[in-house]
Protein backbone atom coordinates (compact mmCIF):
# COMPACT_ATOMS: atom_id res chain seq x y z
CA UNK A 1 0.00 0.00 0.00
CA UNK A 2 1.41 3.72 -0.94
CA UNK A 3 2.08 5.67 1.97
CA UNK A 4 -0.11 8.67 2.64
CA UNK A 5 2.65 10.49 3.70
CA UNK A 6 6.48 10.38 3.24
CA UNK A 7 8.65 12.61 4.93
CA UNK A 8 12.33 12.67 3.92
CA UNK A 9 13.93 14.12 7.26
CA UNK A 10 17.03 12.15 6.48
CA UNK A 11 19.10 14.61 4.38
CA UNK A 12 18.57 17.70 6.97
CA UNK A 13 19.29 15.35 9.85
CA UNK A 14 22.44 14.32 8.73
CA UNK A 15 23.51 17.99 9.06
CA UNK A 16 23.57 17.91 12.39
CA UNK A 17 25.22 14.19 13.42
CA UNK A 18 25.92 12.71 15.68
CA UNK A 19 24.27 15.24 17.52
CA UNK A 20 20.69 14.87 16.44
CA UNK A 21 20.83 10.83 17.40
CA UNK A 22 22.11 11.86 20.51
CA UNK A 23 19.58 14.17 21.27
CA UNK A 24 16.91 11.77 20.42
CA UNK A 25 18.14 8.84 22.10
CA UNK A 26 18.11 10.21 25.23
CA UNK A 27 14.61 11.27 24.98
CA UNK A 28 13.73 7.40 24.44
CA UNK A 29 12.05 7.12 27.60
CA UNK A 30 10.36 10.13 27.25
CA UNK A 31 8.79 9.39 24.44
CA UNK A 32 7.90 5.60 25.22
CA UNK A 33 6.26 7.42 28.27
CA UNK A 34 4.24 9.76 26.04
CA UNK A 35 3.28 6.98 23.68
CA UNK A 36 1.35 5.03 26.47
CA UNK A 37 -0.06 8.46 27.52
CA UNK A 38 -1.50 9.19 24.71
CA UNK A 39 -2.37 5.78 23.85
CA UNK A 40 -4.64 5.83 27.04
CA UNK A 41 -5.76 9.81 26.96
CA UNK A 42 -9.40 9.10 27.05
CA UNK A 43 -9.43 6.05 29.73
CA UNK A 44 -10.95 6.15 32.44
CA UNK A 45 -8.03 6.07 34.73
CA UNK A 46 -5.44 8.04 32.81
CA UNK A 47 -7.47 10.09 31.28
CA UNK A 48 -5.92 13.48 29.75
CA UNK A 49 -8.19 16.77 29.82
CA UNK A 50 -8.35 18.27 25.87
CA UNK A 51 -7.92 14.85 24.57
CA UNK A 52 -11.14 13.53 23.02
CA UNK A 53 -9.84 14.62 19.36
CA UNK A 54 -7.65 11.35 19.82
CA UNK A 55 -10.95 8.84 20.61
CA UNK A 56 -12.04 7.71 17.35
CA UNK A 57 -14.65 5.65 18.26
CA UNK A 58 -16.41 8.46 19.86
CA UNK A 59 -15.71 10.50 16.92
CA UNK A 60 -17.18 8.07 14.26
CA UNK A 61 -20.63 7.98 17.14
CA UNK A 62 -20.67 11.67 16.76
CA UNK A 63 -19.99 11.61 13.25
CA UNK A 64 -23.25 9.06 12.49
CA UNK A 65 -25.39 12.43 13.97
CA UNK A 66 -23.67 14.79 12.17
CA UNK A 67 -24.27 12.78 8.56
CA UNK A 68 -27.54 12.38 9.46
CA UNK A 69 -28.43 16.16 9.89
CA UNK A 70 -25.97 17.06 7.06
CA UNK A 71 -28.19 14.68 4.90
CA UNK A 72 -31.62 16.20 5.54
CA UNK A 73 -30.04 19.33 5.16
CA UNK A 74 -28.52 18.57 1.55
CA UNK A 75 -32.51 17.46 0.31
CA UNK A 76 -33.23 21.53 1.12
CA UNK A 77 -30.99 22.10 -2.22
CA UNK A 78 -29.28 25.19 -0.51
CA UNK A 79 -27.31 27.60 -3.11
CA UNK A 80 -24.96 28.74 -0.25
CA UNK A 81 -23.79 27.91 3.29
CA UNK A 82 -22.40 31.00 5.12
CA UNK A 83 -20.04 29.64 7.74
CA UNK A 84 -19.06 31.68 10.85
CA UNK A 85 -16.52 30.72 13.50
CA UNK A 86 -13.33 32.20 14.65
CA UNK A 87 -9.88 30.65 15.11
CA UNK A 88 -10.34 26.76 14.82
CA UNK A 89 -13.83 27.00 14.60
CA UNK A 90 -13.19 29.25 11.14
CA UNK A 91 -10.28 27.67 9.85
CA UNK A 92 -10.97 24.15 9.78
CA UNK A 93 -14.15 24.70 7.38
CA UNK A 94 -11.75 27.18 5.36
CA UNK A 95 -9.39 24.51 5.06
CA UNK A 96 -11.86 21.69 3.87
CA UNK A 97 -12.88 24.04 1.46
CA UNK A 98 -9.84 24.98 0.20
CA UNK A 99 -7.57 21.64 -0.04
CA UNK A 100 -10.46 19.12 -0.92
CA UNK A 101 -13.30 21.59 -2.44
CA UNK A 102 -12.32 25.02 -3.94
CA UNK A 103 -10.02 23.17 -6.91
CA UNK A 104 -12.04 19.62 -7.25
CA UNK A 105 -12.78 18.69 -10.75
CA UNK A 106 -15.56 15.84 -10.03
CA UNK A 107 -17.41 17.44 -6.90
CA UNK A 108 -20.38 15.87 -5.34
CA UNK A 109 -21.81 19.53 -4.37
CA UNK A 110 -22.85 22.74 -6.41
CA UNK A 111 -23.02 24.68 -3.04
CA UNK A 112 -21.47 27.52 -2.94
CA UNK A 113 -19.09 27.94 0.75
CA UNK A 114 -18.64 31.12 2.55
CA UNK A 115 -16.44 31.19 5.62
CA UNK A 116 -16.69 34.42 7.86
CA UNK A 117 -13.82 33.90 10.51
CA UNK A 118 -13.11 37.45 11.28
CA UNK A 119 -15.03 40.32 12.56
CA UNK A 120 -14.87 42.70 9.83
CA UNK A 121 -18.05 44.28 9.44
CA UNK A 122 -16.86 44.85 5.40
CA UNK A 123 -16.14 41.71 4.43
CA UNK A 124 -19.13 40.19 6.11
CA UNK A 125 -20.98 43.42 4.60
CA UNK A 126 -19.94 42.63 1.18
CA UNK A 127 -20.65 38.85 1.45
CA UNK A 128 -24.18 39.41 2.13
CA UNK A 129 -24.24 41.83 -0.44
CA UNK A 130 -23.60 38.85 -2.73
CA UNK A 131 -25.92 36.80 -1.81
CA UNK A 132 -28.46 39.22 -1.25
CA UNK A 133 -30.89 37.45 -3.47
CA UNK A 134 -30.48 34.15 -2.21
CA UNK A 135 -30.68 34.82 1.83
CA UNK A 136 -33.45 32.48 2.23
CA UNK A 137 -31.39 29.48 0.17
CA UNK A 138 -28.87 29.86 2.25
CA UNK A 139 -27.76 27.73 5.00
CA UNK A 140 -25.91 29.85 8.11
CA UNK A 141 -23.64 26.99 10.22
CA UNK A 142 -23.09 28.81 13.47
CA UNK A 143 -19.70 27.43 15.29
CA UNK A 144 -18.64 28.46 18.80
CA UNK A 145 -17.13 25.54 21.35
CA UNK A 146 -17.96 27.78 24.06
CA UNK A 147 -20.96 29.46 22.88
CA UNK A 148 -19.96 32.91 23.89
CA UNK A 149 -17.13 34.24 21.28
CA UNK A 150 -18.17 37.88 20.52
CA UNK A 151 -17.09 38.51 17.29
CA UNK A 152 -19.57 34.76 16.52
CA UNK A 153 -21.96 36.97 18.14
CA UNK A 154 -21.87 40.09 16.26
CA UNK A 155 -21.40 38.55 12.97
CA UNK A 156 -25.04 37.01 13.32
CA UNK A 157 -26.31 40.35 14.58
CA UNK A 158 -25.15 42.19 11.33
CA UNK A 159 -27.17 38.70 9.87
CA UNK A 160 -30.46 39.65 11.57
CA UNK A 161 -30.23 43.05 11.05
CA UNK A 162 -29.23 43.05 7.18
CA UNK A 163 -32.02 40.44 6.67
CA UNK A 164 -34.72 42.23 8.54
CA UNK A 165 -34.14 45.80 6.68
CA UNK A 166 -35.26 43.31 3.39
CA UNK A 167 -38.19 41.43 5.29
CA UNK A 168 -38.92 42.84 8.49
CA UNK A 169 -38.27 41.46 11.74
CA UNK A 170 -40.16 38.96 12.54
CA UNK A 171 -39.96 37.16 9.20
CA UNK A 172 -36.39 37.49 9.42
CA UNK A 173 -36.35 35.80 13.13
CA UNK A 174 -38.08 32.58 11.35
CA UNK A 175 -36.16 32.18 8.38
CA UNK A 176 -33.13 32.55 10.16
CA UNK A 177 -34.22 29.99 12.68
CA UNK A 178 -35.26 27.50 10.14
CA UNK A 179 -32.20 27.66 7.91
CA UNK A 180 -29.02 27.44 10.87
CA UNK A 181 -27.48 25.15 12.77
CA UNK A 182 -25.42 25.42 15.88
CA UNK A 183 -22.20 23.76 16.65
CA UNK A 184 -21.18 24.20 20.19
CA UNK A 185 -21.01 22.78 23.62
CA UNK A 186 -23.58 20.38 25.28
CA UNK A 187 -26.68 22.14 27.05
CA UNK A 188 -25.39 20.96 30.49
CA UNK A 189 -21.60 22.23 30.57
CA UNK A 190 -22.56 25.61 31.13
CA UNK A 191 -26.17 26.86 29.99
CA UNK A 192 -26.25 29.85 31.64
CA UNK A 193 -22.86 31.00 29.82
CA UNK A 194 -23.56 29.43 26.17
CA UNK A 195 -24.98 32.29 24.47
CA UNK A 196 -25.64 30.22 21.58
CA UNK A 197 -28.30 27.94 23.49
CA UNK A 198 -30.05 30.84 25.19
CA UNK A 199 -29.73 32.58 21.52
CA UNK A 200 -31.82 29.58 20.52
CA UNK A 201 -34.21 29.53 22.84
CA UNK A 202 -35.30 32.97 22.49
CA UNK A 203 -35.76 32.85 18.52
CA UNK A 204 -37.72 29.70 19.62
CA UNK A 205 -39.90 31.47 21.74
CA UNK A 206 -40.66 34.28 19.32
CA UNK A 207 -40.90 32.01 15.89
CA UNK A 208 -41.64 28.44 17.10
CA UNK A 209 -38.32 27.26 15.03
CA UNK A 210 -35.48 25.65 17.06
CA UNK A 211 -32.07 25.26 15.24
CA UNK A 212 -30.77 22.45 15.45
CA UNK A 213 -27.60 21.37 17.06
CA UNK A 214 -24.33 18.99 17.09
CA UNK A 215 -22.24 18.62 20.20
CA UNK A 216 -18.65 19.71 20.16
CA UNK A 217 -16.78 17.81 22.81
CA UNK A 218 -15.80 20.28 25.70
CA UNK A 219 -12.58 18.09 25.63
CA UNK A 220 -11.99 18.40 21.97
CA UNK A 221 -10.39 22.53 21.86
CA UNK A 222 -10.57 24.49 18.41
CA UNK A 223 -7.46 23.43 16.62
CA UNK A 224 -7.90 20.16 17.39
CA UNK A 225 -11.60 19.93 16.33
CA UNK A 226 -11.08 19.16 12.41
CA UNK A 227 -12.57 15.27 12.82
CA UNK A 228 -15.36 16.42 15.24
CA UNK A 229 -18.50 18.04 13.82
CA UNK A 230 -16.61 21.36 13.32
CA UNK A 231 -14.71 20.07 10.43
CA UNK A 232 -17.10 16.64 9.67
CA UNK A 233 -20.19 18.67 8.78
CA UNK A 234 -18.71 20.79 6.63
CA UNK A 235 -17.37 17.88 4.92
CA UNK A 236 -20.20 16.36 4.54
CA UNK A 237 -22.68 19.32 3.45
CA UNK A 238 -19.82 19.67 0.23
CA UNK A 239 -20.69 15.80 -0.66
CA UNK A 240 -17.17 14.79 0.84
CA UNK A 241 -16.42 11.32 3.20
CA UNK A 242 -16.09 12.47 6.48
CA UNK A 243 -15.95 9.23 7.81
CA UNK A 244 -12.78 8.38 5.63
CA UNK A 245 -11.31 11.48 6.91
CA UNK A 246 -12.01 10.19 10.49
CA UNK A 247 -10.55 6.58 9.68
CA UNK A 248 -7.27 8.29 8.03
CA UNK A 249 -6.73 10.39 11.33
CA UNK A 250 -7.24 7.58 13.43
CA UNK A 251 -4.38 5.45 11.07
CA UNK A 252 -2.11 7.71 11.70
CA UNK A 253 -2.62 8.02 15.49
CA UNK A 254 -2.85 4.33 15.24
CA UNK A 255 0.73 3.78 13.07
CA UNK A 256 2.52 6.65 15.66
CA UNK A 257 1.34 4.41 18.84
CA UNK A 258 2.49 1.65 17.08
CA UNK A 259 6.55 2.34 16.55
CA UNK A 260 6.15 4.89 12.99
CA UNK A 261 8.68 7.41 14.43
CA UNK A 262 7.96 10.05 11.96
CA UNK A 263 6.18 12.50 14.56
CA UNK A 264 8.65 11.94 17.23
CA UNK A 265 12.07 11.97 15.03
CA UNK A 266 10.01 16.09 13.66
CA UNK A 267 9.31 17.03 16.85
CA UNK A 268 12.42 16.16 18.30
CA UNK A 269 14.47 18.11 15.70
CA UNK A 270 12.18 21.17 15.98
CA UNK A 271 13.57 21.25 19.21
CA UNK A 272 17.32 20.73 18.42
CA UNK A 273 16.95 23.46 15.38
CA UNK A 274 15.15 26.26 17.59
CA UNK A 275 18.39 25.43 20.44
CA UNK A 276 20.68 25.66 17.63
CA UNK A 277 19.61 29.13 16.76
CA UNK A 278 17.35 28.20 14.01
CA UNK A 279 14.26 30.83 14.60
CA UNK A 280 11.45 29.91 12.17
CA UNK A 281 10.50 26.89 9.81
CA UNK A 282 9.78 28.15 6.21
CA UNK A 283 7.03 25.73 5.48
CA UNK A 284 6.22 26.08 1.52
CA UNK A 285 3.30 24.75 -0.01
CA UNK A 286 3.74 23.85 -3.34
CA UNK A 287 -0.19 23.59 -4.62
CA UNK A 288 -3.15 26.06 -4.14
CA UNK A 289 -5.31 23.50 -2.50
CA UNK A 290 -2.72 23.58 0.20
CA UNK A 291 -2.80 27.24 0.79
CA UNK A 292 -5.44 27.28 3.86
CA UNK A 293 -3.38 24.00 5.29
CA UNK A 294 -0.54 25.88 5.63
CA UNK A 295 -2.38 28.79 7.64
CA UNK A 296 -3.97 25.70 9.49
CA UNK A 297 -0.35 24.67 10.80
CA UNK A 298 0.53 28.18 11.84
CA UNK A 299 -2.05 28.56 14.17
CA UNK A 300 -1.63 25.04 14.96
CA UNK A 301 1.73 25.61 16.17
CA UNK A 302 1.79 29.05 17.20
CA UNK A 303 -0.91 28.61 19.89
CA UNK A 304 0.53 25.24 21.27
CA UNK A 305 4.09 25.73 21.29
CA UNK A 306 5.14 29.42 20.80
CA UNK A 307 4.73 29.91 24.68
CA UNK A 308 7.54 30.65 27.20
CA UNK A 309 9.02 27.53 28.60
CA UNK A 310 8.18 25.76 25.20
CA UNK A 311 11.19 25.82 22.44
CA UNK A 312 10.03 26.00 18.86
CA UNK A 313 10.34 27.40 15.41
CA UNK A 314 8.09 30.15 14.02
CA UNK A 315 5.97 28.83 11.32
CA UNK A 316 6.58 30.70 8.26
CA UNK A 317 3.43 29.80 5.40
CA UNK A 318 4.80 30.47 2.31
CA UNK A 319 3.51 29.31 -1.65
CA UNK A 320 4.89 27.95 -4.17
CA UNK A 321 6.09 28.49 -6.77
CA UNK A 322 5.39 32.52 -5.85
CA UNK A 323 7.69 32.50 -2.63
CA UNK A 324 10.21 30.24 -4.12
CA UNK A 325 10.64 32.67 -6.40
CA UNK A 326 10.06 35.73 -4.26
CA UNK A 327 11.71 34.60 -1.08
CA UNK A 328 15.14 32.78 -2.98
CA UNK A 329 17.30 35.38 -1.69
CA UNK A 330 16.22 35.07 1.60
CA UNK A 331 16.05 31.18 1.28
CA UNK A 332 19.89 31.09 0.02
CA UNK A 333 21.55 33.75 2.63
CA UNK A 334 24.15 31.37 4.98
CA UNK A 335 23.30 31.53 9.05
CA UNK A 336 19.56 33.24 8.66
CA UNK A 337 18.29 30.93 10.93
CA UNK A 338 15.89 29.54 8.88
CA UNK A 339 14.68 25.83 7.88
CA UNK A 340 13.12 25.58 5.03
CA UNK A 341 10.18 22.60 4.60
CA UNK A 342 8.81 21.65 1.52
CA UNK A 343 5.43 20.15 1.07
CA UNK A 344 4.01 18.87 -2.54
CA UNK A 345 1.72 16.22 -3.81
CA UNK A 346 3.69 12.92 -4.73
CA UNK A 347 0.58 12.73 -7.57
CA UNK A 348 -1.46 16.03 -8.32
CA UNK A 349 -5.14 15.66 -8.76
CA UNK A 350 -4.36 16.59 -12.61
CA UNK A 351 -1.61 16.81 -14.52
CA UNK A 352 -1.28 18.72 -18.00
CA UNK A 353 1.30 16.55 -20.53
CA UNK A 354 2.21 19.05 -23.20
CA UNK A 355 1.54 18.95 -26.96
CA UNK A 356 3.20 20.27 -29.63
CA UNK A 357 1.03 22.39 -31.18
CA UNK A 358 3.10 25.65 -31.73
CA UNK A 359 6.95 25.92 -33.10
CA UNK A 360 8.03 28.18 -29.99
CA UNK A 361 6.38 25.50 -27.40
CA UNK A 362 8.01 22.50 -29.25
CA UNK A 363 10.56 21.99 -26.35
CA UNK A 364 7.96 21.16 -24.03
CA UNK A 365 6.13 18.16 -26.07
CA UNK A 366 5.62 15.27 -24.33
CA UNK A 367 6.63 16.78 -20.96
CA UNK A 368 4.56 17.06 -17.71
CA UNK A 369 4.03 20.20 -15.78
CA UNK A 370 3.78 18.88 -12.49
CA UNK A 371 7.40 16.41 -12.92
CA UNK A 372 8.70 19.89 -13.90
CA UNK A 373 7.96 21.28 -10.73
CA UNK A 374 9.02 18.49 -8.65
CA UNK A 375 12.37 18.25 -10.99
CA UNK A 376 13.43 21.74 -11.89
CA UNK A 377 12.10 23.65 -8.52
CA UNK A 378 11.57 21.61 -5.48
CA UNK A 379 14.33 18.91 -5.51
CA UNK A 380 17.10 22.01 -7.00
CA UNK A 381 16.31 24.33 -4.31
CA UNK A 382 16.34 21.44 -1.83
CA UNK A 383 19.90 20.50 -3.16
CA UNK A 384 21.39 23.84 -3.37
CA UNK A 385 19.94 25.02 0.13
CA UNK A 386 21.64 21.54 2.17
CA UNK A 387 24.35 22.17 -0.48
CA UNK A 388 25.05 25.59 1.69
CA UNK A 389 24.73 23.64 4.93
CA UNK A 390 20.94 24.70 6.04
CA UNK A 391 18.48 21.82 6.28
CA UNK A 392 15.16 21.35 3.96
CA UNK A 393 12.37 18.74 4.88
CA UNK A 394 10.59 17.56 2.21
CA UNK A 395 6.72 16.22 3.12
CA UNK A 396 5.26 14.22 -0.28
CA UNK A 397 1.16 14.45 0.14
CA UNK A 398 0.42 10.69 -1.68
CA UNK A 399 -2.83 12.49 -3.14
CA UNK A 400 -5.31 15.09 -2.80
CA UNK A 401 -7.99 13.39 -1.34
CA UNK A 402 -9.56 13.25 2.02
CA UNK A 403 -7.55 10.29 3.35
CA UNK A 404 -3.97 11.68 2.26
CA UNK A 405 -4.86 15.25 3.90
CA UNK A 406 -6.62 13.99 6.90
CA UNK A 407 -3.40 11.79 7.60
CA UNK A 408 -0.61 14.46 7.26
CA UNK A 409 -2.67 16.65 9.46
CA UNK A 410 -3.27 14.11 12.02
CA UNK A 411 0.61 14.09 12.08
CA UNK A 412 1.15 17.47 12.57
CA UNK A 413 -1.70 17.54 15.30
CA UNK A 414 0.56 14.82 17.57
CA UNK A 415 3.90 16.21 16.03
CA UNK A 416 3.00 19.53 18.13
CA UNK A 417 1.80 18.10 21.22
CA UNK A 418 5.07 15.61 21.04
CA UNK A 419 7.18 18.30 21.00
CA UNK A 420 5.69 19.73 23.98
CA UNK A 421 5.68 16.50 25.86
CA UNK A 422 9.20 15.76 25.05
CA UNK A 423 10.08 19.06 26.64
CA UNK A 424 8.72 17.79 30.26
CA UNK A 425 10.23 16.17 33.03
CA UNK A 426 10.05 12.40 32.78
CA UNK A 427 6.62 11.88 34.76
CA UNK A 428 5.18 15.45 34.23
CA UNK A 429 2.56 16.39 31.67
CA UNK A 430 3.10 20.32 32.72
CA UNK A 431 4.55 21.53 29.28
CA UNK A 432 2.12 18.68 27.29
CA UNK A 433 -1.03 20.58 29.18
CA UNK A 434 0.39 24.09 28.68
CA UNK A 435 0.49 23.50 24.48
CA UNK A 436 -2.76 21.76 24.32
CA UNK A 437 -4.51 25.21 26.60
CA UNK A 438 -4.51 28.36 26.10
CA UNK A 439 -3.62 30.02 29.36
CA UNK A 440 -2.30 33.42 28.34
CA UNK A 441 -5.17 33.64 25.69
CA UNK A 442 -7.67 33.43 28.85
CA UNK A 443 -6.11 35.62 30.94
CA UNK A 444 -5.81 38.16 28.43
CA UNK A 445 -10.03 37.31 27.87
CA UNK A 446 -10.42 37.91 32.02
CA UNK A 447 -8.44 41.32 32.15
CA UNK A 448 -10.61 42.62 29.58
CA UNK A 449 -13.68 41.53 31.28
CA UNK A 450 -12.20 43.29 34.59
CA UNK A 451 -11.28 46.37 32.45
CA UNK A 452 -14.94 46.57 31.29
CA UNK A 453 -16.64 45.98 34.15
CA UNK A 454 -14.27 49.03 35.97
CA UNK A 455 -14.93 51.50 32.95
CA UNK A 456 -19.22 50.36 33.17
CA UNK A 457 -18.71 51.47 36.93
Amino acid sequence: MTALVKTNLDDAVKLFEPKFSEFYGSHAEKLAELRDRLKTANEEASRLEYYKWLDSAYLKEVNASTKELAAKLKAKNYSNMLVIGMGGSGINPLLIKNSLYEFAIDRKSTLNIIVQNNLDPTSMTARLEDIKSSLDSTLFVIISKSGGTDEVRRNINIILDTWSEKIGTDLALKTFASNSVIITEPLDKDPGKNFLHRFNEELKSKTGVQMPWLENDPNIGGRFSLFSPVGMFIAEMLGLDSDTMIEASAKAFQDFISGDDTCAKLAAFDILLSRNNFSSRYSMVYSDSLEVLNKFRAQLKGESLNKDGIDSTIHVPGIGTVNHHSDLELLLKKNNGVILEQVFFTEPLQDHTNKKELETMKDLAGSSNYKSLVDNHINPLKDYILSNGAPVIQREIAKQDEASISYFLMQDMLTTILQAGLQDELGSITKLDLAIRQHEVERYKKSLDILRNEVSQ
